[in-house]
């Protein structure tokens, strides 16, 4: 009987250890107050897209509310689209597959980044060419470009100008709240995308 008594108190020891140290685990510990800015890019063999996160204090929010808002009986609203790269001479379909005619085409692999969803993510692949002169590109294009950080981005063009150093681009990921903060110059772009291949 001593022997079971005394096995039923280490049971019961080993269970609030258990309890305690799950406790521990499961605290969170305080959020630094100082807001921090987050770079995350991951890189493919091919090509690659970059989304900026931003990570901020931990402060508490008040519940969601729901808003009204009026029908917009207007439809869908025009939006700048890519440029027509693929005249529809160049597209060749038969029972076996379809093919098109490129100039200097590319293919491009996407990393997991989310910047241009639903258009395209990861999975997707992208056929691109290499644009002659700057005068092809225009306001809804999607581009990859070599940007300033180091590695190839792929975002959609959202606005074209000339300054006092010449032609420049600004891209914008459809899924990002806002745009890529420099000017694309025409000797860091690299492809526009002509196809996209779910």
């Amino acid at each position: 009987m001593k022997h079971v008594f005394t096995f039923a108190i280490l049971v019961l020891a080993v269970f609030a250890a258990g309890v305690g140290i799950g406790s521990l685990m499961s605290l969170q510990l305080p959020v630094s107050t100082t807001a921090m800015n987050l770079e995350t890019s991951t890189a493919s063999s091919r090509a690659l897209s970059y989304n900026q996160v931003q990570a901020g204090t931990s402060t508490p929010t008040e519940p969601l509310k729901a808003v009204a808002k009026t029908q917009d009986l207007e439809g869908p609203q025009e939006r700048p689209s890519p440029s027509n790269w693929i005249k529809e001479n160049a597209i060749t379909m038969g029972a076996d597959g379809v093919s098109f005619k490129l100039n200097n085409p590319q293919w491009a692999i996407l990393a997991n980044t989310n910047s241009m969803d639903p258009v395209f993510d990861e999975g997707a692949h992208l056929i691109q060419e290499v644009p002659a002169s700057q005068d092809q590109i225009g306001i809804g294009d999607i581009i990859s470009y070599n940007s300033p950080l180091g590695f190839s981005i792929v975002h959609r063009v959202i606005e074209i100008g000339n300054d006092e150093s010449g032609w420049y681009a600004i891209t914008k990921g459809d899924n990002n709240p806002t745009s890529d903060p420099w000017k694309i110059r025409w000797d860091m772009v690299t492809r526009v995308t002509v196809a996209i291949i779910y």
